[in-house]
């Protein structure tokens, strides 16, 4: 997540963010709430699942270096599903105020910062097109 950032942006975001120690267990979101910031797992492992009916279902585990939650973010949409510290785990939250910031005041590693985002969702995008290739093929 941080691959190629300058040392003056990295302390930025570690100075300006806000790190939190999570037991396991700890509920980081659920749906329905806003989503006004992201994180980025330092430490541990955080579970992401969505409900269905009256089940959670479960997604996927982030680890160290892979943000959760700047789908929502981004895209200016409510939670849609529940963010949950499988582990004592450590978190950077990044606020869309402080992305702006970021943005502002460190533009080159900004760019750099998006770009690394984006690989990370393109992975998790086509992981998902092999799943639903899997999906269909179970289907036929």
């Amino acid at each position: 997540m941080f691959g190629a950032l300058t040392q003056d942006c990295l302390e930025f975001l570690l100075q300006e963010g806000s790190i939190y120690q999570c037991e396991q267990g700890y509920t980081l979101f659920s749906p329905g709430e806003d989503s006004n910031y992201f994180y980025v797992v330092l430490n541990g492992r955080v579970g992401f699942s969505r409900a269905k009916g009256d089940q959670k279902i479960y997604i996927r585990s982030f680890k160290p270096g892979e943000q959760i939650g700047f789908v929502g973010m981004i895209g200016l949409h409510e939670r849609r599903g529940f963010a949950v510290a499988e582990e004592p785990t450590y978190l950077l939250e990044i606020s869309s105020a402080l992305f702006h910031q970021v943005c502002e005041k460190f533009p080159s590693d900004f760019v750099v910062f998006l770009i690394n985002i984006t690989r990370e969702m393109s992975r998790e995008i086509n992981h998902l097109d092999a799943l639903c290739a899997d999906l269909n093929t179970l289907e036929q």
